[in-house]
C-alpha cells in the first residue's frame, strides 16, 4: 500500500545558526524534511525520561560512595595516628612505618582524592545537561 501523500505544512523559523545546524545535520539526507521527519521518529521522549532517571540513579550512587569514602579516610586518619602512636611508643618498627605502611596510606590518600575529583567533575557534567 501506498503511503499516505505528505499535505500538511510546518512553518518553522529559525536564526541563521539554527539554519546552519539544520543544513549540517541534513547533509546525508536527499532533502531537510526527510531529516526532520527521521529526527521526529526517531524521538522518545520516554528514552528522554528513562534516561534521566538513571542519571538521578546514578547521582544517588555517587553521593553514596562519596559518603562511604569520607568514613573510610576517617578510619585512614585513624590508622596513620595509631600508627604513630605504637612508633612512639616503640612496639612498632619506625622503619617499617615509612617504607611499607605509609606508601600505603599515601597511595590510599591519593586514590581517595583522585575518585572524589571524578565524582565532583561527573556532578558538574550532570548539572549542565
Amino acid at each position: 500500500m501506498k503511503e499516505d501523500k505528505r499535505t500538511n505544512r510546518i512553518n518553522l523559523h529559525l536564526n541563521n545558526r539554527e539554519m546552519e545546524l539544520f543544513r549540517e545535520k541534513a547533509k546525508n539526507y536527499r532533502q531537510m524534511s526527510a531529516m526532520i521527519r527521521d529526527a521526529v521518529a526517531q524521538f522518545d521522549d520516554t528514552g528522554t525520561v528513562k534516561r534521566i532517571e538513571s542519571l538521578n540513579k546514578l547521582a544517588d550512587l555517587i553521593t553514596d560512595f562519596n559518603h562511604e569514602i569520607s568514613k573510610q579516610g576517617g578510619n585512614l586518619n585513624q590508622i596513620t595516628k595509631r600508627a604513630n602512636e605504637l612508633i612512639y611508643s616503640s612496639e612498632l618498627n619506625k622503619n617499617y612505618y615509612k617504607e611499607v605502611i605509609l606508601p600505603q596510606i599515601l597511595l590510599l590518600q591519593k586514590t581517595m582524592k583522585e575518585i572524589k575529583k571524578q565524582q565532583s567533575d561527573i556532578f558538574k557534567r550532570l548539572l549542565n545537561l
